[in-house]
């Protein structure tokens, strides 16, 4: 696939990642992911703002696609092993989403690990939420009509802050969950890493490993809001409809599926659909792969239909 070789021969063209300090890494990652997040929609405008939560600063990036008043909302979260990338490297990502769907799209550039590992980013994805609902009139948002998703660890993230969100005092209720390729925990013997790990599908199995265990810090291991694939039904009981869009070459794949396993049990509306051939991080390659355009659509499409169910008549 294109998309593999154009980003392998952008890692190519700099030092290996993990023979670098931390910082050159991520400068590294920006740098080699900054084509793919170029071109693509205009917005009407793109606010940006800063929140301090628990003494650290957290930026946010407010796409709106038109003026519509009080628009509902997706909140975005990132990939990256929750050690890379940011709403830059995802810029894109959002702005075809808040395109297709018609919708304002918050990005939330998370503290990172190892320096904030879990629980910060849930935190403080948590946190976002209820200034987003205190701030809707302001914002031009519908507080009624949130709601949830991201991608790899920001998937996991989404999973876990909607489970903290439904379980706070007072909170209104997402409308809906978007789970793109997430990891969901941490076991590296599953079929599909025993299949896919390996440079041309973009993840390895060693990586996701290094990944959990920035993140993971010592924390329980059987910590549901840490790793969502050891919750019980009485966890995942009262989450939105959720969409989980799954790339069939990844590492990740297995965990979506048990994912979505565990939450239909929880008699959670879930939809699952495996993307045949792609790998890891596919919706970036929306430029060049019909798939990629496929998918977005797709969730868009599902993710305004539970939008507008929430709609005051």
């Amino acid at each position: 696939m294109l998309f593999q070789k154009r980003l392998n021969a952008g890692y190519a063209a700099h030092p290996a990642l993990d023979s670098v300090p931390l910082a050159e890494a991520r400068r590294i990652a920006e740098v080699v992911r900054e084509p793919f997040a170029r071109g693509g929609p205009v917005m009407m405008h793109t606010l940006e703002r800063q929140l301090v939560i628990d003494g650290r600063a957290l930026r946010l990036r407010i796409y709106r696609p038109t003026a519509a008043a009080a628009l509902p909302a997706l909140i975005y979260l990132h990939g990256g092993g929750w050690r890379l990338f940011s709403i830059d490297t995802h810029d894109r990502v959002m702005r075809e989403y808040a395109a297709r769907a018609g919708i304002v799209v918050v990005g939330v550039d998370y503290a990172l690990a190892p320096e904030a590992p879990y629980p910060a980013a849930l935190q403080q994805v948590v946190a976002v939420l209820g200034w987003l609902q205190s701030q809707a009139e302001s914002l031009g948002l519908d507080p009624s009509r949130l709601a949830m998703g991201g991608d790899s660890a920001g998937a996991n993230l989404a999973l876990s802050a909607a489970m903290r969100w439904r379980d706070s005092v007072h909170a209104a209720s997402l409308s809906a969950l978007v789970l793109n390729y997430g990891a969901f925990g941490c076991a590296t013997d599953t079929d599909s890493h025993r299949r896919y790990t390996g440079p041309d599908y973009l993840l390895t199995s060693a990586e996701m490993r290094g990944f959990w265990h920035d993140y993971l810090a010592g924390a329980d291991a059987l910590d549901p809001f840490a790793q969502p694939l050891v919750a019980e039904r009485q966890h995942l009981q009262g989450l939105p409809p959720t969409w989980l869009a799954v790339a069939e070459c990844d590492v990740l794949r297995d965990d979506s599926i048990a994912m979505a396993d565990r939450l239909r049990a929880a008699s959670v509306d879930t939809r699952i659909t495996i993307y045949p051939g792609t790998t890891h991080s596919f919706l970036e390659a929306m430029d060049f792969a019909a798939v990629s355009q496929r998918a977005l659509d797709e969730t868009a499409a599902w993710l305004r239909q539970q939008l507008d169910a929430r709609s005051p008549r």
